[in-house]
C-alpha cells in the first residue's frame, strides 16, 4: 500500500476519547461481554517477566498505555510499571507495538515518549480503511487519507485494530499477546481478535476520569465474581 511521511501536528482533531469508545462500543456490548475473561490474570506487570514470554511462546506484545505503562495521561512511565516494562523492551527477539484509544494529542506524545516502538491507530471513512503508524517521530499512512479529519477512528474492543497492530509487527496471531489493565478494551479486543491477553492492575486508577473510574470498579467486582 501507498506510504506518505508527515508530522503527527495538526492531523486529526482532538475529542474526548473514552466517550467516543463508549459509543462505538455499546452497539456490540453482548459480543464484548462474552470476550472479557483474559487468558492470563497478573497481580502486577512485575510477573510479566522475560521467563514468562518464553515460556509461553510470545514473540510480540501489543501495549495499552494509560493505565498500563503511565498513569492516566501521564508523561513518564509510572513507577510500578518502569522497571518490568524496560526489562521486556531490551529483549532482543521479543516486538512490540502500541495500540491506544487515544485522540491525536497523546499519539503523538506516546510517539515521543516511546521512539523505539510503532504507535498505531486505524481510521475509516465509508468502505476505506487507513492505518496509522509513528514510530521515531515518522508517521506514515497507509493508505495516505485525502482529508484526516474527516476520518473516524477504529476503537479497542474492534478487533480490526487489534488484527492490523498485528499485521504490522508481521507475527503470527499465536505468537502475539495484549497487555492492558481494562477487560472491555485491551482484554475483549485481543480475545476477539483472536490474540492472547494479559490483564494488569490498573496504573494509577485515581488519576482517570470519573467515568473511567466507575468502569475499574464495575470491572473489580466482575474479578471477584469469577468473570
Amino acid at each position: 500500500m501507498p506510504t506518505n511521511r508527515t508530522t503527527t501536528e495538526g492531523k486529526v482533531p482532538s475529542r474526548r476519547d473514552w466517550w467516543q469508545t463508549v459509543r462505538q462500543t455499546l452497539p456490540h456490548a453482548a459480543r464484548v461481554v462474552r470476550h472479557l475473561r483474559p487468558t492470563f490474570r497478573l497481580s502486577s506487570l512485575a510477573e510479566l517477566t522475560p521467563e514468562f514470554i518464553r515460556r509461553n511462546g510470545i514473540r510480540a506484545l501489543l501495549w495499552d498505555v494509560d493505565g498500563t505503562l503511565t498513569h492516566y495521561h501521564g508523561r513518564d512511565l509510572a513507577p510500578e510499571a518502569g522497571g518490568p516494562a524496560s526489562r521486556l523492551f531490551d529483549l532482543p527477539d521479543l516486538r512490540h507495538a502500541v495500540v491506544s484509544n487515544c485522540d491525536d494529542i497523546r499519539f503523538a506524545e506516546l510517539g515521543r515518549m516511546l521512539p523505539g516502538m510503532p504507535v498505531l491507530k486505524l481510521y475509516e471513512s465509508g468502505d476505506q480503511i487507513y492505518g496509522r503508524r509513528l514510530e521515531g517521530g515518522i508517521e506514515t499512512w497507509r493508505p495516505e487519507p485525502a482529508d484526516p479529519a474527516h476520518l473516524s477512528a477504529i476503537r479497542k474492543p474492534n478487533p480490526d485494530l487489534i488484527r492490523f497492530a498485528v499485521a504490522e509487527l508481521g507475527v503470527e496471531l499465536t505468537g502475539v499477546a495484549m497487555v492492558g489493565d481494562q477487560n472491555w478494551t485491551d482484554i475483549a479486543g485481543a480475545n476477539m481478535a483472536g490474540i492472547r491477553s494479559i490483564r494488569v492492575p490498573t496504573a494509577g486508577p485515581s488519576t482517570f476520569p470519573w467515568p473511567l473510574r466507575i468502569m475499574q470498579r464495575i470491572e473489580g467486582w466482575m474479578q471477584r465474581d469469577g468473570g
